[in-house]
C-alpha cells in the first residue's frame, strides 16, 4: 500500500456488509468464505481480545498466500458455531480494507480480524506449477 492509498483510507469510514442476497448481518463462517474466496488478502491482523497478533503478508517468493482460516480464524480459536459481523471500506483503486468482528454463540466477543484486501494478481502464482517441473525432470532422469 502507497502513501497515497493511506491517505485516502484515512477519510473512509466502515460500512457494515450485509450476507449476500439476504439483508441479515450476522455471518457464519462458510458465508464468510465464499464472501473473500475471490479477492487476494494482501495483510491480515488478528486481534485476540485486545492484542494484536502478528501481521501476515504473501510470500511473493515462494508464493505463499495469507488464509482467512488458516491465518485469522484460527489465530481466535474460532469454530463454526460462532457468527461474525463484516465492515468495509470503499475501495481505494483496487484495495479495500476489512474488519470481522467475531462473536461466540453466547454473543461474547472473542476479538476481530483486520484486512487489507485487493484483486488477484499474476504475482501470487508461479508460471510454471514447481510439482509438475519435478515430476519431469524426474522421468526424464
Amino acid at each position: 500500500m502507497d502513501l497515497f492509498d493511506k491517505l485516502a483510507f484515512l477519510g473512509r469510514k466502515y460500512e457494515q456488509q450485509t450476507v449476500p442476497y439476504t439483508t441479515r448481518t450476522r455471518f457464519a463462517m462458510d458465508e464468510i468464505l465464499r464472501l473473500f474466496d475471490q479477492v487476494a488478502i494482501l495483510e491480515l491482523t488478528p486481534y485476540a481480545g485486545n492484542k494484536e497478533g502478528e501481521t501476515l503478508r504473501p510470500d511473493p517468493v515462494r508464493k505463499i498466500k495469507v488464509s482467512l482460516l488458516d491465518n485469522g480464524f484460527s489465530a481466535l480459536h474460532s469454530d463454526v458455531s460462532d457468527w461474525f459481523e463484516v465492515y468495509r471500506t470503499a475501495p481505494s483503486g483496487d484495495l479495500s480494507k476489512v474488519k470481522i468482528v467475531v462473536y461466540d454463540p453466547s454473543n461474547v466477543r472473542l476479538g476481530e480480524i483486520r484486512m487489507l484486501v485487493g484483486r488477484r494478481t499474476y504475482e501470487h502464482y508461479f508460471e510454471e506449477d514447481p510439482i509438475f517441473e519435478a515430476i519431469a525432470r524426474r522421468d526424464g532422469q
